[in-house]
């Protein structure tokens, strides 16, 4: 499994753009979200055995990532094993709080999915508005 995922994408619409160039990184026994220089913003609670198994949130952070104006973000991350080779990485970001425990979210957070190689995979039914994709290729 990848130790860090960079996301390359992040679809369109309000500050999604932001997310282009940010990594999730598995650091010891916890997962960090980490700006385009590689930062911290966000760290998962560590553990003395093992890293936290998806679903997971990162708890709430404030930081412009890779642009200009700081805002809250709210990070899930829903698996890190997808796709073909089990490296693809997906879950959602939003300006607003996930419920608590991860689940169904009341209104329609936006998604990200990460992915090895290059390029966009298209999804069906892609929705605008409502679900913008940011993609990402791990670093092993």
């Amino acid at each position: 499994m990848p130790t860090k995922w960079t996301i390359n994408n992040a679809g369109g619409g309000g500050n999604s753009s932001e997310l282009v160039g940010c990594h999730i990184a598995a650091v010891g026994t916890a997962y960090q979200f980490q700006t385009p220089s590689g930062t911290m913003v966000s760290t998962t609670p560590t553990s003395a055995t093992q890293l936290p198994t998806p679903p997971f949130d990162f708890p709430m952070f404030n930081s412009a990532l890779a642009g200009s104006t700081a805002a809250n973000w709210y990070i899930r991350v829903d698996s890190l094993t997808d796709g073909d080779t089990h490296d693809k990485g997906r879950g959602k970001w939003s300006p607003n709080p996930f419920p608590v425990p991860p689940g169904p979210a009341d209104t329609d957070p936006d998604s990200w999915t990460t992915h090895a190689g290059v390029g966009i995979e298209p999804e069906e039914g892609d929705d605008e508005d409502n679900d913008k994709a940011a993609y990402a290729s791990p670093k092993l």
